[in-house]
């Protein structure tokens, strides 16, 4: 199987401060925590979660099958806590001191094989312009 170093997509692993808050944040040994850090690093610059398409893109020298085997065990054995995840993504983005949070409703409709399913979204946002000088005002 070719590489992602192979197809010239090997990149620097820049994970270090995620795999930090990971383990600070969710109760992971260091191996885990890189594990996910490197899975979420890679899924946010190949924009995919294919799973053999991001193991491709692994910031690393192991081969793909490598990681997609590694991937596999690491969903199918790990069990993360979804109410820290919201705290967790707070803290990485710096808005804990902010009081400007908006709550976002969606309702979503997807049909699988012959069922239609609904989604409800509750989300909370954040929505601020530090500097007025791109709103163009005129009388």
């Amino acid at each position: 199987m070719i590489t992602g170093k192979e197809l010239g997509l090997h990149m620097k692993d820049h994970s270090a401060p995620l795999v930090e808050l990971l383990q600070k944040h969710i109760s992971l040994n260091l191996s885990r925590a890189k594990c996910l850090g490197l899975f979420i690093i890679s899924m946010l610059n190949s924009r995919t979660v294919n799973m053999s398409l991001l193991c491709n893109r692994m910031p690393s020298g192991i081969k793909a099958a490598s990681w997609y085997r590694r991937m596999q065990r690491f969903i199918s054995e790990i069990s993360i806590s979804w109410r820290v995840l919201p705290v967790m993504l707070v803290m990485m983005t710096g808005f804990e001191q902010e009081q400007k949070w908006l709550l976002c409703l969606d309702r979503t409709n997807w049909k699988f094989a012959y069922y239609m399913t609904i989604f409800h979204f509750i989300i909370f946002g954040y929505w601020n312009i530090k500097d007025n000088s791109c709103i163009q005002r005129t009388n």
